[in-house]
């Protein structure tokens, strides 16, 4: 019989963090309620007129139920407003379908979960940035508590088990039992995703190579190609091949097809030897030598430029500093024009990210920093999924777990799980300076002693591209750093989220996005005026930036290379990485 408490069976104690998500540090969250306890405290009528409210919300509850179950139907009109789990499954129809105690278990949940978090906003003078802190914690214990993730107060699970003759709890133990002993919970089948065939494997060549990054030339696939290439620029918190997935799914692709000439910066997954490497490095020995090294190579005189996430900060970020009279060194190529696709610029708005580049989460981490001189790249996977915990780890849970259901393949969860750390400077820098201090809005981050003033930049069009339901980069926060330029801004509204809606090929014809001409001063102005147009913004992209793009030429096919595509930094970390 295994023992459950031997270190050594199914690596129990080393593995804990399965369930004990790093970022969600619970001395971080007793802060937060604390100190709003002290505010509540205070505020004896808050307490009494809050009780009254919950009082009154479960007797409205409580009518229902007893409705329904006299009637022996449920009404789809409720006297409760459910608005807290929107995006609950609905239950299928089975044995369970309608069962008024399930139900009354769920809506119960629904309705104390709406109280809390009203009640929590109803509290007076309290720090945004704590309230904030509270709430998200909060979110979280309630999405743990949902009745769906107890097995015998889920509908599908009850049904399954019948059905099964509990053959699905056998097949969820030995899914819990494996996962528990590699540590972390599957929520997507890897089996059929390697990089270098199925993703990343759009056709190219690595041209350059420092120590934090690989610079690749993707291989022209047209009869001609446009005169001016683009450099494309991946965040550092991912790897690069979001932006070249499957061939369908391949923005890269797309883009050679187009008759573009692509450059993509493959940003090394950095191990302790790397702890001093900053916002500087990344954007001298990153962007910088990209630049240089584009211009040896295509003798072209300007370059256009697209970021993704923190790429697109890091663009917009060295536009200030070139743009400066006192800027020193420039590169060999003039930047002809900039897309910021889900960027933040301006951090005040920053969402629940915020909390976990707060000075309570620093210190927490600061340990783990100073050891290894890099946040562990599955902290941050831990920590985007604790943003979408119902989509990210409670769906898995129950599928997984109590259905006996494996996962099947997902492309885009296959990179996501395929993480990156960052360097200790770099998180600080991100924590600090920008998250906290909101430097870059206010022109006070300086880059060689030059203050990086984005109202500098010049005859430079931007292309700024958010996404409606984006968690990580809010589009209203998003859409605020328009007022930081003084230069043209075309700014599109794309549907979904963060990847979803940034990843989004037009043969899908999938969501859809929002133009408006008039760059008005409120995000919720512009978005009231603005047209919808079904389809990808890729071909809004498209009309955009071709003006922009030079005359047809011949293709350039590459003769002075290191490697094949897609090298060797993007399969792991620097020193775990195939020799070259």
């Amino acid at each position: 019989m295994l023992n459950f408490f031997d270190k050594d069976s199914f690596g129990f104690i080393k593995n804990m963090n399965l369930f004990q998500f790093a970022v969600l540090n619970p001395q971080i969250a007793m802060l937060s309620y604390l100190k709003i306890g002290e505010k509540i405290a205070s505020q004896p009528k808050k307490i009494e007129e809050s009780q009254q409210n919950l009082l009154q919300r479960l007797m409205e509850l409580q009518k229902k139920f007893l409705r329904d179950v006299c009637e022996k139907e449920i009404k789809n009109n409720t006297l409760i407003d459910l608005k807290y789990n929107q995006k609950s499954d609905k239950y299928e129809g089975n044995f369970f379908e309608n069962n008024p105690m399930l139900e009354f278990m769920q809506q119960f949940h629904e309705t104390t979960a709406n109280w809390m978090l009203d009640t929590l906003s109803s509290v007076d003078d309290v720090d945004p940035k704590l309230m904030q802190s509270a709430r998200f914690f909060m979110k979280q214990y309630i999405d743990m508590m949902s009745p769906n993730n107890f097995p015998f107060l889920n509908p599908k699970f009850l049904q399954k088990t019948l059905d099964t003759k509990g053959e699905n709890i056998r097949k969820g133990l030995a899914m819990f039992l494996e996962d528990l002993n590699n540590g972390a919970i599957t929520t997507n089948d890897t089996s059929k995703f390697s990089v270098g065939k199925e993703l990343a494997s759009t056709p190219g060549k690595v041209i350059f190579q420092n120590d934090l990054m690989e610079l690749i030339q993707y291989s022209p696939t047209t009869n001609q190609v446009f005169l001016k290439p683009i450099l494309l620029i991946p965040p550092w918190i991912n790897k690069f091949y979001i932006l070249d997935l499957s061939e369908k799914f391949s923005f890269v692709k797309w883009l050679v097809d187009q008759g573009f000439t692509v450059f993509m910066i493959s940003w090394v997954n950095p191990n302790k030897e790397h702890r001093d490497k900053g916002f500087p490095e990344y954007i001298f020995d990153g962007l910088v030598a990209s630049l240089n090294k584009i211009a040896e190579v295509t003798n072209v005189k300007s370059v256009h430029t697209l970021g993704y996430c923190v790429g697109g900060t890091l663009i917009a970020a060295f536009l200030a500093y070139i743009f400066h009279p006192g800027c020193s060194r420039r590169p060999k190529v003039k930047i002809e024009s900039a897309t910021l696709l889900t960027t933040l610029l301006d951090f005040a708005k920053a969402g629940d990210m915020a909390i976990f580049m707060a000075d309570n989460y620093l210190e927490a981490i600061g340990v783990e920093l100073e050891e290894k001189g890099y946040l562990d790249g599955q902290i941050m996977f831990n920590t985007f999924s604790a943003l979408k915990a119902n989509d990210m780890i409670w769906r898995y849970f129950v599928n997984s777990y109590m259905l006996g259901e494996k996962p099947s393949a997902h492309e885009i969860l296959f990179w996501n799980a395929d993480t990156m750390n960052i360097t200790k400077t770099m998180q600080i820098f991100l924590a600090q300076n920008l998250y906290r201090d909101n430097l870059l809005k206010t022109g006070a981050l300086k880059l060689n002693n030059i203050p990086l003033e984005l109202h500098r930049i010049r005859d430079v069009p931007l292309y700024m591209i958010s996404t409606l339901k984006d968690h990580l980069v809010p589009w209203e926060a998003s859409f605020d750093g328009i007022k930081l330029f003084n230069t043209s801004v075309r700014f599109v509204l794309g549907g979904s989220g963060h990847v979803a809606g940034a990843i989004n090929p037009p043969f899908r014809n999938k969501y859809c996005y929002w133009v408006n001409e008039k760059i008005s001063n409120d995000a919720q102005e512009w978005i009231k005026n603005a047209t919808e147009i079904a389809g990808s913004w890729w071909t809004d992209w498209l009309e955009w930036i071709k003006p922009l793009m030079g005359e047809m030429v011949a293709p350039r096919h590459i003769t002075d290379f290191l490697r094949d595509a897609p090298g060797v930094y993007v399969h792991g970390p620097a020193d775990e990485s195939p020799s070259t």
